[in-house]
């Protein structure tokens, strides 16, 4: 290798160069797709001497699609042995329901949920505190729903309470509009096979042990704290400053289309970025949240889209391409995120690349679809062959944008 940045280029591959320290740099904060695209222009301009070099990068773009799918089989394991430890868990607490055990006698969870450690992502901070004159109002709680479901009180991880329906009930009212639900709606959400007796029992013990575990270390008088009942309506307290990752990212959403062209592109970037995965994945195999799972994702992609089209028009092939492989790692048969890579890669100047996507585009439908390509993608894939512009055949997909 040269001595000068640590390899032989010359003042002629400055942009090789740039693209392999944001190559390194976005593989170090964990962006591997983003690090994947910028590594790949790296090997395909790279001088014949550097063979080390050459065969790192080989290594890590082989090795991207291997970790993309150790992730997804290291998420699978982590819920099915988080299902089997809150199993045996859920028994117990209602054990200790049903003898009056309380605070001192129930066994504490862990300081994060199961599954991994936890991530903090940045939701626009609290507004003003609601103006009605109580003192006892509970800190304000910060919770993300993408990904993985986590709680935060006073930058603290809270410790979810170890009974499964009580983790369940929480979620379900942070995901419901005013974090309220009647009684009736949880048993049948949450129990729908059971006889009322039996689900409005599970109901009492699952509340019971929530309840304990939201307040936990702080002062509030029975039946007060985070979780209220009253009427036959169950809540989180209104008066409680909540900063949900979702509501965050609708919020973002609604701005960037109000804003409209190149006003939007920040809010959808904000939005993006704070989806990290799916929506409770925690409740992947309940009915009641599956409806909203797919709404937000598809607004993820959406938004995914609109932005690679802005900054193709905008000359940042760099960056629309890794918004593209971030759809691509929502839906692996996301055509028309494939389209968009494609031109990214032969806007960069980097042909083989933008080839070799349609190639994957191909095997990923066929693998998951058994299908081929539709006529556009095709069409696109014919374009870069000729050398004709990229950005030119935007304007069939703009819509969106």
């Amino acid at each position: 290798m040269g001595a000068e940045g640590g390899w032989g280029w010359g003042d002629g591959q400055a942009p090789g160069r740039w693209e392999l320290e944001r190559g390194v740099e976005r593989a170090s904060e964990g962006r591997f797709a983003e690090a994947a695209a910028h590594l790949a222009r790296v090997r395909a301009g790279l001088p014949v001497a550097e063979r080390p070099l050459a065969a790192a990068l080989d290594a890590f773009l082989d090795g991207h699609a291997r970790y993309w799918q150790a992730q997804q089989a290291l998420h699978e394991a982590s819920r099915r042995f988080a299902g089997a430890i809150v199993e045996q868990e859920a028994r117990l607490a209602e054990i200790v329901v049903l003898i009056g055990g309380g605070p001192g006698r129930r066994a504490r969870g862990p300081a994060v949920a199961a599954g991994g450690a936890p991530s903090y992502p940045a939701i626009p901070a609290p507004g003003a505190a609601p103006a009605d004159g109580r003192v006892d109002r509970p800190p304000g709680l910060r919770i993300t729903c993408f990904g993985r479901f986590a709680v935060w009180r006073e930058e603290r991880p809270l410790a979810l309470c170890r009974n499964r329906n009580g983790q369940a009930i929480l979620r379900y009212l942070v995901a419901h509009p005013r974090h309220r639900e009647t009684i009736d709606a949880l048993m049948e959400a949450l129990w729908p096979d059971e006889t009322p007796e039996v689900a409005r029992h599970k109901l009492h013990c699952a509340t019971s042990v929530l309840r304990r575990a939201l307040n936990d270390g702080q002062p509030s008088r029975k039946g007060g704290g985070y979780l209220r009942c009253e009427g036959g309506v169950y809540e989180l307290d209104p008066a409680v400053d909540l900063q949900i990752d979702v509501d965050a990212f609708l919020a973002h959403y609604e701005a960037g289309v109000a804003a409209g062209g190149d006003g939007a592109t920040a809010h959808f970037e904000a939005a993006c970025r704070l989806y990290t995965g799916p929506f409770l994945p925690e409740d992947l195999y309940a009915d009641w949240p599956a409806i909203r799972r797919e709404q937000l994702a598809q607004t993820f992609l959406s938004m995914c889209n609109a932005l690679t089209i802005r900054l193709l028009r905008a000359g940042r092939p760099d960056d629309a391409a890794g918004w593209a492989l971030r759809a691509i790692e929502e839906n692996r048969c996301d055509e028309a995120a494939y389209r968009q890579l494609m031109r990214a890669h032969a806007a960069a100047g980097n042909r083989a690349e933008a080839l070799r996507q349609y190639h994957r585009c191909e095997q990923a439908l066929a693998e998951h679809l058994g299908v081929q390509p539709l006529p556009e993608t095709t069409a696109l894939f014919s374009a870069i062959l000729r050398g004709e512009s990229p950005v030119a055949t935007i304007a069939a997909e703009a819509g969106a944008a």
